[in-house]
């Protein structure tokens, strides 16, 4: 019976524990197609090893069309996305390898490389966005497959930028100019 309460309390803490405790959303996005920009975002948390400069999500599904896009490729990233435990480091690189004439499918990789080496063993916090320009290598977005990916609790999501309504944002200031001018009136 006590061993039954324990299990129960530790179940109990299992489920209480945050879901991203070991777990890293990578998103890719551009307006369209054609765009040769891409905006890179990274949040959650990943381990890093000792001694390393990167993170790898190794075979995370079938994101880049395989002939036409990136394979085995390194894009300098603007500043912007850090891991942090006691320090910061910012990533500098992504590499990108589209791996689909292997034996496996949904093969790709993805790693975020930074400058410096990571100096423990440790789970990390990514934050942040930058950007990537494919266009000195001929490549644009529409090499990508659109989709999201996941793999050993980290998701990778390939994505249309969100863009703007502008119409609607237009007719809601239309709107509270027309309120603002009914109750300048009524005041007199």
């Amino acid at each position: 019976m006590k061993l039954a309460a324990n299990l129960l309390k530790i179940s109990l803490l299992l489920v209480l524990l945050p879901a991203s405790a070991s777990a890293i959303t990578i998103t890719i996005s551009a307006p369209s197609n054609s765009s040769t920009e891409l905006t890179v975002t990274a949040t959650g948390d990943a381990y890093i090893s000792h001694g390393s400069n990167q993170v790898a999500f190794s075979d995370i599904g079938d994101y880049i069309t395989y002939g036409t896009g990136p394979d085995d490729e390194y894009f300098n990233l603007s500043s912007g996305i850090t891991a942090s435990h006691y320090t910061e480091e910012t990533a500098t690189r992504i590499y990108l390898d589209a791996d689909n004439g292997r034996t496996i499918s949904n093969d790709d990789d993805l790693r975020i490389v930074f400058d410096d080496l990571f100096g423990m063993d440790n789970i990390y916090t990514f934050s942040g966005s930058a950007t990537i320009d494919l266009s000195s290598a001929n490549h644009n977005f529409g090499q990508f497959n659109i989709g999201t990916y996941e793999k050993n609790g980290d998701t990778f999501i390939v994505q249309y930028s969100s863009v703007p309504d502008t119409g609607s944002t237009a007719a809601l200031l239309g709107a509270g100019v027309f309120v603002l001018a009914a109750a300048r009136r009524r005041l007199g």
